[in-house]
């Protein structure tokens, strides 16, 4: 009998509509990398969960795996690549080449191909990995996406320059993995590895992208049949400690890594190109958008949405002059502004990225019918289908998933306001953080910066759909937005327990 960390996730129906209703088993092997090898981990399964195409289990070194219960393997374990680097037991290393040789689907993870140096059935079914030009040749890609062997004893070494932006392309648009997906896009923060070696037969380049450092194109993803069974291979996905990976939130890279874990698995993709994420906020302007109240919402140079507020005089609202009293100054500091889709949602999994100044207050709302009707001071002649509701804020109608700078706060940021305080170190003070809001009919669950930090049933009497909305909390506050979408869930499929982004 296997050891392995179970998670517990069946989902009960396929979010994204997925062609078949089994589910394919994945098993992740981690434990040992000179990357962040949890946050790859948590990257992978939430990616592969999310589809509704997979269960997933994670094995961590020094346990033991039994692969015969798996449809497919995940390797994100990366022990070095000299000679006298650790290795497996025997019978595991045995045990996989079995596996995969008798019909079984892996999958080696960005570094994976680093290790096992001497393991002469892995650099087989890896084909290219950070080996020396002594030890195989390499391939490049060349004009009209052409591959060409690099021959033994020439090329660079291994090596890859600062994480950067960099055009990915597509050699292999039929091959059922990047079928439907761009020509090429622009693939945020990686790590572009150059001067791969290995044996180098028998490989199928699915994408490349040019590197400055060798002066050609450089392989990124590729595949191979070993025996009955398929191997996928990426050199996408890097992490590393107390960084940010917005690489990992490129829908076409996770497009990619679903793809082909199920390809893998069973030699056919039946997921679609981006998943179901679709943009819900298209980087251009406020099309399916509302403002409400007195924000000003403006779109800057790549995409990002800025929020801040107009400063209008506090007498204003009040039609009294200067000096107010305290009451009415209050009631001008605290009154928020919201941008509300014009479009309901159901069950859905949402994702953006957010920056907050200093001293600022925000959050996403969630279910709000009332569209922040008291919130904003709207009067109700001026909308008296919103009349009805309660005269309260959001977070007392919906749910309101806290942004908020500073520490020590009583819902710091994740939190769902007044039902459940978010677990707090994922955040990251003064920079760009990524939100991931999972909303099923029966449980809410956020992350930040892939990592669960509140999860809670929430009330059963509120709604279960409404808008999405972006709070503006006081006159002080400002906030910045990006690469916000959305993916609509078919059935309220439940969450996997171990969820990640």
């Amino acid at each position: 009998m296997s050891v392995r960390t179970l998670i517990l996730a069946v989902l009960l129906a396929a979010p994204i509509g997925a062609a078949s209703d089994s589910k394919l088993s994945a098993l992740i092997l981690d434990g040992v990398n000179n990357h962040d090898w949890a946050a790859a981990t948590r990257a992978i399964r939430s990616v592969l969960e999310g589809t509704g195409r997979f269960t997933v289990d994670v094995c961590t070194y020094p346990q033991t795996p039994d692969f015969a219960h798996y449809d497919v393997v995940i390797d994100n374990f990366n022990s070095g690549f000299t000679p006298d680097s650790p290795r497996w037991p025997r019978t595991q290393e045995q045990a996989l080449e079995l596996y995969v040789r008798g019909g079984g689907g892996l999958v080696i993870y960005h570094a994976a191909n680093n290790a096992f140096h001497d393991w002469a059935a892995f650099n087989d079914m890896a084909g290219l990995l950070w080996r020396d030009p002594s030890f195989g040749p390499g391939l490049g890609i060349g004009p009209r996406d052409k591959v060409f062997l690099v021959p033994k004893g020439t090329g660079l070494p291994p090596g890859h320059g600062p994480r950067h932006d960099f055009e990915l392309f597509v050699r292999d648009p039929d091959h059922p993995i990047t079928r439907g997906l761009p020509k090429q896009w622009l693939h945020p923060s990686e790590q572009l590895t150059q001067g791969q070696h290995g044996p180098a037969q028998a490989l199928t380049v699915l994408t490349y992208a040019f590197s400055e450092i060798s002066r050609q194109g450089e392989p990124m993803d590729w595949v191979r049949n070993y025996g009955k069974g398929r191997v996928y291979v990426t050199m996408l996905g890097h992490t590393w400690k107390d960084e940010l990976n917005p690489n990992l939130d490129d829908v076409n890279f996770q497009t990619l890594l679903a793809r082909g874990a199920e390809w893998a698995a069973t030699g056919t993709v039946t997921l679609p190109a981006g998943l179901g994420w679709k943009p819900l906020f298209n980087g251009t302007n406020l099309d399916g958008w509302e403002s409400r109240g007195e924000g000003v919402w403006s779109v800057l140079p790549g995409g990002v949405l800025s929020g801040g507020r107009a400063h209008l005089h506090p007498a204003s609202p009040f039609e009294t002059p200067w000096p107010v009293d305290a009451k009415q100054f209050r009631s001008w500091l605290y009154r928020q502004a919201w941008l509300y889709t014009r479009k309901e949602f159901d069950s859905f999994d949402l994702h953006l990225e957010y920056w907050v100044a200093p001293g600022s207050n925000s959050g996403v709302s969630i279910r709000d019918r009332s569209r922040a009707h008291h919130a904003i001071g709207e009067a109700d002649s001026l909308r008296p289908d919103l009349a009805a509701y309660p005269a309260t804020t959001p977070a007392h109608i919906g749910y309101e998933i806290q942004i908020i700078d500073g520490t020590g706060e009583k819902y710091p940021s994740g939190s769902i306001y007044t039902f459940q305080a978010a677990e707090t170190g994922a955040e990251r003070p003064g920079g760009w953080n990524a939100m991931d809001i999972l909303s099923r009919p029966n449980l809410i669950t956020v992350l930040i910066n892939g990592q669960i930090v509140a999860r809670n049933a929430g009330d059963p009497t509120r709604s279960k759909t409404g808008p999405i909305g972006l709070q503006l909390h006081d006159q002080f506050t400002s906030i910045l937005f990006r690469n916000i979408r959305i993916r609509e869930i078919n059935g309220g499929a439940p969450v996997p327990t171990g969820a990640a982004h």
